[in-house]
C-alpha cells in the first residue's frame, strides 16, 4: 500500500498500533498515550465557530462571494469542502495575497448568506416555504447536496394547490419527487386553477380552427392537450426556446385526415383575413431564419429531449370565439423539455369566416376580391433599427430619437404619424446620445444625459414644436450628475420632471433629481432605497414609480414608489415584477402601469406586465411578438406602441402595438378582433375559465 493511501485510511505509519510489537513496553506506551492524549470531539465545531466569527468581522478571510450586489466573506477551504461547484470555481492553486472576489450568478443574496452560514455551523435557518424554495435553488446551483435533499424532502411534505407549481419548476428534483408532484397537480387541478397559480407560468396559446361548433366540446381535455403537445413536438426542433413558443398564438387547423397543421402552411388566397395574412407572413420569416442555422438539429438528441414532454393535468371549460359563440377551451399544465408551462387550447368557431368577414381559407375562384382593408396594412418601420433610445408621444405623433444602431451612437430623430402610417425625420439632436431617458411635459420633449459611446453625459436638451409643425432643439440647465441608463418621468400636475437612478462612476445610483422647466433649475429629491440603472420610470396614481433595472450585479424585479402628494418623503416598496429585468420599457396606459420587454441578462424578453390601481401584484399581459430589450414604449391615441429595441440578435426597426390590455400585440394598423373573451381584473372567470389570464 502506498504511503499516501496509508495516510488516507488513518494509519500513522511506523507509529501506528499495527506496526508496534506486542511486548509489555508497547502496552505501557499505549496506556501512557491513552492517559496523556486529548480526544475533544467538540474542537472542530469550536474551530469552525471561530472561523465563522472571524469572517463575519472581515478578518482573516480569503474570498468574497458576490451575489445580487452584496458580498459575503468566507474561507476558500470551507467553501470547497461543502460545495463542488465552488471547489471548481475557486481552483486548486494557493490563495492570492488579497482576498479574491467570486461572482455567483443565479443565487439570491439572502440564500447565499444562509448557505455560507450552514457551511460553518451545520444549521440552515428557514423561515417559510418561499425562503425554502430560494434556499433550494441556491443549494442546487452550488451543489450543496445535504441542504438541497433536506429541503426537497421537507417541501414535499407540505404540498398545497397554491405552491405545488412553484415546487415543480425547481431544478434537480428527484424522479420520485417529480412523480409525486405530477400526481398532486393532476388530482388538485381544479383548485390550482381557482388559486390563480397558473398565471405565474409561461403560457402556450393554441387556437384550432373549426368550421362549425358541432361536436366542438366533445373531446376529452387530456386528448386535446395531448394532440396539441404532439403537434409542438413534431413541428419544433429540439433547441426550441420555451419563451419563443409562448411569444405568439399558434393558429392551427384540422386537415381532412384529422391531423393538426399550422395555418402558416395554408396557401395564399384572395380575401384572406388580414390576421391570417400577418400570421402567414411571420411564419415565412421564422422559416427563413431556421434555414440560416449553421447545422441541422441532432435528431437523436431531439427525440431524447422531446420525449420528456408530457401533459401533467388538463381540464375543459367554455370560452368565446371572436364572434361570441361558445367554444371548447382546454387548460393544461405541460412539461416541455423539463420546463413547466401552462397551455390554453381553444376552438375558434365561425363557419370558416375570418375577421371582418374575410374567409380564413380565402375566396372561391368565382368570387370577387373584397375591397382593400386598412386593417391588413402593417405598421411602417423606422428608418433604422435602434435600441436604448429616448421616446415619447408628442402631440399626435410618436417621437424616437438617438440610441444605438449596430455601428454607432445616433443623433437622428424621427416621428411616426399613425394617420399616415409613415415615419418622417425631425431635426437631429444637438449631440449623439444613447442609453438616455426622455419624457414629455406639455408640448415639449426633454432628453437627459446618457452616453456618447465614451463617457456619461450631463447635458439636457428640449425639443419644442412650432405652429407650422416644425421644431428645434435647445439646451437647458445641466444635470447635477452625469449619468447614463437612468429613468425619467414627468409630473404633469406640478409641471416637474424627475431623473431617477442610472449609472455613473462604475456603480448603480440611488440619486434622484427634480427639474423645474419654468425655473430651469435642478434640486435633489429623496434617494432610492436600492441603487439601480437600466430601470424605467413613470408618474402614475400621483406617485413617481421606478421598475426593475440592474443593481450592478444582477437584474432586479423590485419596484419603488415615491408619493408626490406629501404622504411620504421616502420611497416605498412596490409590487415586484414577475420577472427580474433591466432595459425595460414602461408606460401608463388606460389607467394601468405597463412594463414590457427588457433583458434578463442573457436574453431579451417578450413579457408584458400590467399593474392595476391598488393591486398587490402585477399580472401577466400578452407577450410581445418580438423580444425587445431597451424598446421605445409609449401610449398614443389610446394605443400602446413598442418600437425598436434589441432582439438578442439584431437591432429592430419594426413597430408593434396593443389595442386592449387582454388582446394581443400586432404589427397591423387596426385592431384584430378578439379571439377570446377575458374577465376583467378581479372578476369571476366564466364557465370554468381561469382567472387571471396568463
Amino acid at each position: 500500500m502506498k504511503p499516501q493511501d496509508d495516510y488516507r485510511n488513518g494509519d500513522g505509519g511506523a507509529t501506528s498500533a499495527a506496526s508496534r510489537s506486542d511486548d509489555s513496553e508497547g502496552e505501557e506506551i499505549s496506556a501512557l498515550e491513552q492517559e496523556l492524549s486529548l480526544d475533544d470531539p467538540e474542537a472542530p465545531a469550536r474551530a469552525l465557530a471561530a472561523l465563522n466569527a472571524l469572517r463575519k468581522a472581515r478578518q482573516h478571510y480569503d474570498v468574497l462571494l458576490a451575489a445580487a450586489g452584496e458580498e459575503v466573506a468566507a474561507h476558500r477551504a470551507v467553501l470547497a469542502a461543502v460545495s463542488p461547484r465552488l471547489l471548481a470555481a475557486l481552483g486548486a492553486g494557493p490563495p492570492a495575497a488579497a482576498p479574491e472576489t467570486l461572482r455567483v450568478s443565479g443565487v439570491e443574496a439572502d440564500a447565499l448568506r444562509e448557505l455560507v452560514e450552514y457551511a460553518y455551523t451545520g444549521r440552515l435557518r428557514v423561515r417559510d416555504a418561499a425562503t425554502a424554495r430560494r434556499l433550494y435553488r441556491a443549494a442546487a446551483k452550488l451543489r450543496v447536496e445535504p441542504a438541497r435533499a433536506h429541503l426537497a424532502e421537507r417541501l414535499m411534505r407540505r404540498l398545497t394547490a397554491h405552491d405545488c407549481l412553484a415546487l415543480r419548476v425547481l431544478p434537480d428534483l428527484a424522479p420520485h419527487h417529480r412523480a409525486q408532484l405530477d400526481t398532486f397537480i393532476a388530482q388538485n387541478f381544479d383548485e390550482i386553477c381557482e388559486s390563480g397559480a397558473l398565471a405565474a407560468l409561461p403560457l402556450i396559446r393554441i387556437e384550432l380552427l373549426r368550421e362549425t361548433s358541432a361536436d366542438g366540446g366533445e373531446e376529452a381535455p387530456a386528448a386535446v392537450a395531448d394532440a396539441a403537445l404532439a403537434w409542438l413536438r413534431d413541428h419544433h426542433a429540439a433547441d426550441v426556446d420555451l419563451e419563443e413558443l409562448c411569444s405568439r398564438t399558434h393558429l392551427l387547423f384540422v386537415d381532412a385526415n384529422g391531423s393538426l397543421r399550422d395555418c402558416g402552411e395554408l396557401p395564399a388566397a384572395r380575401g384572406d383575413a388580414p390576421e391570417l395574412q400577418e400570421y402567414r407572413r411571420e411564419a415565412r420569416e421564422r422559416e427563413r431564419g431556421q434555414r440560416r442555422r449553421d447545422k441541422p438539429p441532432d435528431r437523436a438528441a431531439e427525440d431524447e429531449v422531446l420525449g420528456e414532454s408530457s401533459v401533467i393535468a388538463a381540464r375543459a371549460g367554455v370560452g368565446t370565439n371572436g364572434g361570441g359563440a361558445g367554444a371548447a377551451v382546454t387548460r393544461a399544465v405541460v412539461a416541455i423539455r423539463g420546463r413547466l408551462a401552462g397551455a390554453r387550447v381553444a376552438w375558434r368557431i365561425g363557419n370558416a369566416e375570418g375577421p371582418r368577414g374575410g374567409r380564413l381559407g380565402g375566396t372561391r375562384p368565382d368570387e370577387a376580391p373584397p375591397e382593400p382593408d386598412c386593417a391588413g396594412e402593417v405598421r411602417a418601420h423606422m428608418t433604422v433599427g435602434r435600441c436604448a433610445v429616448g421616446a415619447a408621444a408628442l402631440g399626435q405623433r410618436l417621437v424616437v430619437c438617438g440610441g444605438y444602431d449596430r455601428a454607432r451612437v445616433l443623433r437622428a430623430a424621427e416621428a411616426y404619424d399613425p394617420q399616415t402610417n409613415a415615419w418622417s425625420p425631425i431635426p437631429d439632436m444637438k449631440r449623439a446620445r444613447a442609453r438616455f431617458p426622455a419624457a414629455r411635459l406639455g408640448n415639449s420633449l426633454y432628453v437627459f444625459g446618457g452616453s456618447d459611446g465614451q463617457t456619461e453625459l450631463d447635458s439636457v436638451d428640449v425639443y419644442e414644436e412650432d405652429a407650422a409643425g416644425g421644431g428645434s432643439w435647445r439646451a437647458r440647465a445641466r444635470m447635477p450628475l452625469a449619468r447614463s441608463h437612468a429613468a425619467a418621468a414627468a409630473d404633469e400636475a406640478r409641471g416637474a420632471l424627475y431623473v431617477v437612478g442610472g449609472w455613473a462612476g462604475g456603480r448603480s445610483l440611488r440619486a434622484v433629481h427634480r427639474y423645474s422647466p419654468d425655473e430651469d433649475r435642478w434640486s435633489e429629491a429623496p434617494a432610492l432605497v436600492t441603487g439601480r440603472s437600466q430601470c424605467a420610470g413613470v408618474v402614475w396614481e400621483d406617485a413617481l414609480w421606478v421598475f426593475g433595472g440592474c443593481d450592478a450585479w444582477n437584474c432586479i424585479a423590485s419596484t419603488e414608489m415615491l408619493p408626490l402628494d406629501g404622504r411620504s418623503s421616502a420611497w416605498i416598496e412596490g409590487p415586484p415584477l414577475g420577472t427580474a429585468r433591466r432595459s425595460v420599457g414602461a408606460a401608463v396606459w388606460r389607467g394601468l402601469a405597463v412594463a414590457a420587454g427588457g433583458s434578463a441578462g442573457a436574453a431579451s424578453l417578450r413579457g408584458t406586465a400590467l399593474l392595476a390601481r391598488g393591486a398587490a401584484s402585477w399580472r401577466a399581459g400578452p407577450e410581445l411578438r418580438r423580444a425587445r430589450a431597451a424598446p421605445a414604449l409609449a401610449a398614443l391615441h389610446d394605443v400602446l406602441y413598442a418600437a425598436g429595441g434589441f432582439s438578442g440578435k439584431e437591432f429592430l426597426a419594426c413597430v408593434e402595438c396593443l389595442y386592449e390590455p387582454d388582446g394581443e400585440w400586432t404589427t397591423l394598423c387596426a385592431p384584430p378582433p378578439p379571439s377570446r373573451a377575458l374577465p376583467a381584473a378581479g372578476a369571476a372567470a366564466p364557465d370554468g375559465e381561469l382567472s387571471p389570464e396568463g
